[in-house]
């Protein structure tokens, strides 16, 4: 398999990998693709994808067969999406498994550093494991959107002869960005493109692909449907969990908001995600709403760093079973007629529920008023 991209990062990895994949496809390039994650996915050549059944846990022997089955498909291109967390497996996926030719690191956020930390920097270092090796007289290249650390993660792809490209957003349109079906980001489009024309692949070409392109199950989409006579909107950014993206998605979320819509922040907690529990109270706070609605595990610590910040009681509802049904109760006996309602925290657990009952009931209102 000649060409092989490997995706690492703490974000959009998922979402970099299809969209790359599609390109590559729509640029003739007979090419499988792979997800990991809660959704994995194999994706073949002619874009027919099906998901990544597991016995067990995941387990990062799984590459092996990914690679085996692409070779045996007559792939060109594998493009795959690093699924180790812990810096030694990482680092024996891009050498031993994958072996990538090309590199990709999204970005670095606050997340799994009980795995990888204990700071961002050391993070930083681990998902730098994608860099692939190259040498003085042969350069091998990786890209990058981390702007903020991009100076560290320069210096380690110095030593290892691979040459770092940091990609501009602002290279992306707002025209360009609003032809995608879902919420897509300008940072995930420009490292795509930039992938592309390293490939010699036109912009017209790489961002049909692109629009063309199925999205991944976590990708970050808006739901509205009618509820007891009220309208909500909800947008799931469950899987935006670390305080930087998840600010992201609530600014993107808070300026598609009208005047007239009262907002509500649903938090899920994991009872093995003690770290993000810590931080979901403090993020909440930066989140002005008209009601706080706490779902899953751990949730009086939440409360109670939610108070320490100032979020009044009155405010705070706990449902910690996170019955989809239940929440749209709460969510209208906010007051008003219309809501716009962001979820976020973790994916894991009510959050899949939650998600899915609105875009169930999404569709089939839909479906009745055709």
């Amino acid at each position: 398999i000649p060409i092989r991209i490997h995706i690492n990062g703490s974000r959009g990895k998922s979402s970099v990998t299809r969209l790359i994949g599609a390109v590559m496809r729509e640029a003739g390039i007979r090419t499988v693709t792979k997800t990991t994650g809660t959704n994995a996915r194999f994706i073949f050549p002619d874009g027919r994808e099906e998901p990544i059944v597991r016995l067990g846990p995941a387990n990062v022997k799984e590459q092996r067969w990914v690679v085996s089955r692409a070779a045996k498909l007559g792939a060109e291109a594998l493009v795959t999406e690093c699924m180790a967390i812990d810096p030694e497996l990482q680092w024996v996926l891009q050498h031993k498994y994958i072996r990538g030719t090309v590199g990709i690191l999204t970005n670095v956020r606050a997340d799994h550093l009980d795995v990888m930390g204990p700071t961002v920097e050391d993070a930083a270092k681990a998902l730098a494991a994608v860099m692939p090796h190259g040498s003085k007289a042969n350069k091998a290249i990786c890209f990058t959107a981390e702007r903020k650390l991009f100076p560290m993660l320069k210096k380690i792809a110095d030593s290892v002869n691979c040459e770092l490209i940091l990609t501009d957003p602002d290279t992306v349109s707002d025209e360009e960005i609003e032809k995608f079906s879902y919420i897509e980001h300008k940072e995930n489009v420009a490292l795509v493109l930039a992938v592309a024309e390293h490939f010699g692949i036109d912009r017209k070409t790489a961002l049909h692909g692109m629009w063309s392109a199925a999205p991944d199950p976590g990708v970050l989409r808006i739901h509205t449907i009618n509820y007891n006579g009220k309208k909500i909107r909800f947008a799931n950014a469950f899987a935006a969990n670390d305080p930087d993206s998840t600010m992201i998605v609530y600014k993107i979320v808070r300026d598609r908001m009208d005047s007239d819509e009262k907002f509500i922040v649903i938090g899920n907690s994991r009872a093995d995600r003690i770290q993000r529990a810590q931080q979901l109270g403090e993020l909440m706070a930066n989140m002005p709403a008209d009601r706080y609605i706490l779902v899953g595990a751990l949730l009086k610590a939440i409360f109670d760093n939610m108070k320490k910040y100032g979020i009044e009681q009155h405010k705070v509802v706990f449902v910690p079973e996170g019955e989809p049904e239940r929440i749209a109760d709460e969510i209208c006996e906010t007051g008003g007629e219309k809501f716009f309602a962001i979820g976020i925290g973790n994916i894991g657990g009510p959050g899949h529920a939650i998600a899915d009952f609105f875009e169930e009931l999404e569709r089939k209102q839909r479906g009745e008023s055709q």
